[in-house]
């Protein structure tokens, strides 16, 4: 069988619904994760005392339910759907149901469709890794967030405000994109982001707007 290829994508999940089916710790983690990003569906028998909590907090919504008496009802809306039970045969079931309803699954076992990369993050900046071993992810996110200082944040933050600007004072996109990329190969801007924000952002207003 031919080793599925998979697109990154970011998305947009604030108005989506997430069906986590299961309230194990494999469920929790997989909860912790999404109820940041998305409405999230806790569907099980019982659940871990920290999914009980973010229940009562309101991060998400718990369902009380035998799935081994069905659950297919649980899944209607959903976008995505994560089988976190502790029986591999009902998994799996969910799994195949949701495929014939069109609905995208997230193993917790294995590459479904659906994979959740490790994340970098730093402001407005973020950057996700995804191996086949994940040693190796791990010790390439340690890497990126050794690399991924201060100055990034601030240099992203730099270039969002200016390309506002740009389009009102610059119609043409490759002038426009060839004037942030001066901004991004001054070193002295650089070097200012590790002193002051406002100071570097008077530099990259001089690169980003000479002879306009």
């Amino acid at each position: 069988m031919t080793e599925k290829e998979l697109l990154p994508l970011y998305l947009d999940l604030s108005s989506k619904k997430v069906v986590i089916l299961g309230g194990g710790k494999v469920a929790e983690r997989k909860a912790r994760l999404f109820s940041y990003y998305a409405q999230v569906f806790v569907i099980s028998k019982a659940f871990t005392p920290q999914l009980m909590q973010m229940g009562t907090e309101g991060a998400l919504c718990l369902v009380q339910t035998d799935l081994s008496e069905g659950f297919e009802s649980f899944l209607q809306d959903a976008f995505i759907a994560i089988p976190a039970t502790n029986d591999p045969s009902l998994n799996s079931s969910i799994e195949k149901r949701a495929n014939e309803l069109g609905i995208l699954v997230n193993k917790v076992d294995g590459v479904g469709d659906v994979v959740v990369p490790s994340i970098v993050r730093k402001g407005p900046v973020s950057l996700a890794i995804s191996t086949k071993s994940p040693a190796l992810t791990k010790y390439i996110r340690i890497k990126l967030d050794e690399e991924m200082t201060e100055e990034y944040e601030g240099m992203a933050r730099i270039l969002g405000q200016i390309r506002k600007e740009l389009k009102f004072k610059v119609p043409n996109q490759e002038e426009r994109s060839r004037r942030l990329w001066k901004v991004l190969q001054d070193y002295e801007v650089w070097r200012l982001l590790r002193k002051s924000y406002q100071e570097a952002y008077a530099r990259a207003c001089l690169d980003a707007f000479s002879a306009l």
